[in-house]
This record gives structure tokens, sequence and C-alpha cells, in this order.
């Protein structure tokens, strides 16, 4: 299990696909080895009201969140946080420019005690679609 969220500031959208984004951030989960391609979220939330550093209009952000089952040695997890924030980063360089931006990532292990996942038919799913080549 792993799920990637991110708040964006609202002023990115005008020049940023964030589908794209939520896209690339998936495809460097999956390319990993470390999570199962059920268990991976990747979604955005736009940030309508927010105070950045001074105050500017033009100043903006993308915060990630990264939520993990536990269970993987630090060493993973480490690779995994550069992989995220490389990735993230590498995607948006060049399509933010010289814009003030700030990109953050936090990872977090969720604790199986209290997480409940019990209707969840994604598995069954990709399993079927595999089976079927399709």
């Amino acid at each position: 299990m792993a799920h990637l969220s991110f708040e964006y500031s609202a002023n990115l959208e005008p020049d940023l696909d964030l589908r794209d984004l939520c896209g690339h951030l998936r495809d460097a989960m999956t390319g990993s080895g470390v999570f199962p391609l059920g268990g991976i979220r990747v979604r955005g939330t736009r940030v309508d009201v927010s105070a950045v550093a001074s105050g500017e209009d033009e100043l903006a952000f993308i915060d990630m969140t990264l939520r993990m089952g536990m269970g993987r040695d630090e060493d993973v997890r480490v690779a995994v946080t550069e992989t995220i924030y490389a990735a993230a980063e590498a995607w948006l360089k060049p399509r933010v420019g010289e814009r003030p931006f700030a990109l953050s990532l936090e990872v977090t292990e969720i604790n199986s005690r209290f997480s409940e996942k019990r209707f969840n038919t994604i598995h069954k799913f990709l399993k079927s679609r595999e089976a079927t080549g399709g």
C-alpha cells in the first residue's frame, strides 16, 4: 500500500498539467519496485486559501505526503523518499522555471492496526486484466 497525496497552490493550475504529474509520480512509485501496483494511489488537492512566505501572489508550492504500509527497513524508506522526490523535482523544474516555488515530501508509515482496507476490488481487477492480456 502506498498513497501519495499532494496539496498544490491554486496559482499553479494555469501552467501545469497536474493530472500528468499524478501519472508521472505513479510511474515512479511503480518503477521503485517497492509497492504493488494495486496499492498505489496518487492524488492532488488544490489549495485555494493559503499564505506562502511573504505573501506575493506568484509564490507557489507542492507539499507531498506519502503514506505507506509498515515493515520496510530504513534503507528502503530512504530510497523511496529519494525516488519520489527526484521524480517530482525532475518533472517540475522545467515547468516551474524561475517562479518562486517550494517542493516538499514527508514519508510516513501507516500503522496496520489502525488501518482498514476490507473493500478493495482493484487487485482482483488487475489480476483478471493480466490473465486476459488486457
